[in-house]
């Protein structure tokens, strides 16, 4: 006979208590889950057999409490999006990449141009202080095209601040730093579980 399962995840933050029809209970909070009197690692993930309430693993997914460079470093290059960006294929971004690759990071409707409400978000998310609407929808009619884009974008000053080395082009590592940068808001060298949320919007898979 086939065994029901039940799929648990951990998630940082939230606390949940599962109580299961044959006694099994797993509850966690972000620290520890307790299954059979074994304490599991925060971010595994465990399947959980209904009959017997055995634990029956499977791959690990989610997050720690918190991220450092190097895990969110990562965590990034195990995704498709800077070898989507590098389109000469040589393990850089230059600067026009290195803008495309924000552009179509803040077009989250995917639809090739960025409307206020997506520029709004971006700026928040971002902490783009002292951002103008206007100043980057330079024609007035709701939208940042690409030219309007590359002139806003330019102006953040990022490129030159992210080139870590001078080299002229932005590899992978200095890409990662440069965003954990912006999102570290209390700048403890560490993502919490709210300064991760961003990671899980603009990044996730």
């Amino acid at each position: 006979m086939e065994m029901t399962k039940t799929a648990i995840w951990r998630k940082a933050g939230t606390g949940l208590c599962l109580f299961l029809m044959a006694g099994f209970t797993a509850c966690y909070g972000g620290k520890e889950v307790v299954e059979n009197g074994v304490v599991l690692d925060d971010i595994e993930r465990e399947e959980v057999d209904v009959a017997t309430g055995d634990a029956v693993a499977t791959d690990a997914v989610g997050m720690a409490d918190t991220w450092d460079e190097d895990e969110f470093y990562t965590t990034f290059t195990g995704t498709n999006y800077y070898g989507d960006w590098d389109l000469d294929d040589d393990n850089f971004l230059n600067e026009d990449e290195y803008t495309t690759s924000f552009y179509q990071t803040w077009d989250a409707d995917n639809d090739g141009m960025i409307n206020e409400t997506e520029w709004t978000t971006v700026v928040a998310d971002y902490n783009l202080t002292g951002a103008d609407w206007a100043a980057w929808d330079t024609d007035g009619d709701g939208f940042v095209e690409t030219a309007e884009f590359d002139t806003g974008f330019d102006g953040l000053g990022w490129y030159t601040t992210w080139d870590t080395d001078g080299d002229g082009l932005i590899e992978a590592r200095e890409y990662t730093d440069g965003v954990f940068t912006i999102w570290d808001e209390d700048d403890d060298n560490l993502l919490n579980d709210t300064e991760y949320v961003y990671y899980n919007t603009y990044y996730g898979i």
